[in-house]
């Protein structure tokens, strides 16, 4: 894993620990990374977004999209986990949580400290998932604090698919204008 064509104004190592991440991956020009931030194949990171792991780690899995304005920080003894094809949205805050396989984390969301959003879940947009909320797979997640509306149907759930993909291809056109990282 590389990150040696980025300034140390983007990539930023932090008592020995660096981002680490290969030539399949798209970061954005004005998004930040510090610490022991770990981006697995084809992850997108858009503009704007900053990923501090700088009292733990952050993983990012596979294809997963980090959109524009989204935070991520991983405090003491709480990692950040985002699974393969999940949609970090706009503007999104993580907070020491967990996001499991092809979530969707809607616009403004905020999940917080020992979370966890469940496989193909989607948390509306401006919801709050409380400390230790555990999302059931399949979930619709709504409020302040957020809570599980409904169980998501095989349509709902094929058009959070639908969002990811779009973005995951959009985000390839991107590698394609800013080169390799």
């Amino acid at each position: 894993m590389s990150s040696q064509s980025h300034d140390l104004n983007q990539i930023t190592p932090f008592e020995g620990k660096s981002p680490q991440f290969d030539e399949t991956v798209f970061i954005d020009p004005s998004a930040r990374l510090i610490g022991e931030v770990i981006l697995e194949k084809e992850v997108s990171i858009w503009p704007f977004a900053l990923l501090r792991a700088d009292s733990d780690r952050i993983v990012v899995g596979e294809r997963s999209v980090i959109l524009d304005k989204v935070l991520i920080e991983s405090p003491k003894d709480r990692p950040v986990i985002i699974e393969r094809e999940a949609l970090i949205s706009h503007g999104v805050i993580l907070h020491g949580c967990i996001v499991r396989e092809g979530a969707v984390v809607g616009i403004g969301a905020i999940v917080l400290d020992g979370a966890e959003v469940g496989k193909n879940s989607v948390i509306g947009s401006g919801s709050v998932v409380p400390p230790g909320m555990k999302v059931p797979e399949g979930s619709l997640v709504l409020g302040i604090p957020g809570k599980v509306v409904k169980r998501l149907d095989e349509e709902a759930m094929g058009r959070s698919r639908e969002q990811w993909s779009e973005a995951y291809e959009k985000s390839k056109k991107y590698l394609k204008i800013f080169g390799k990282t």
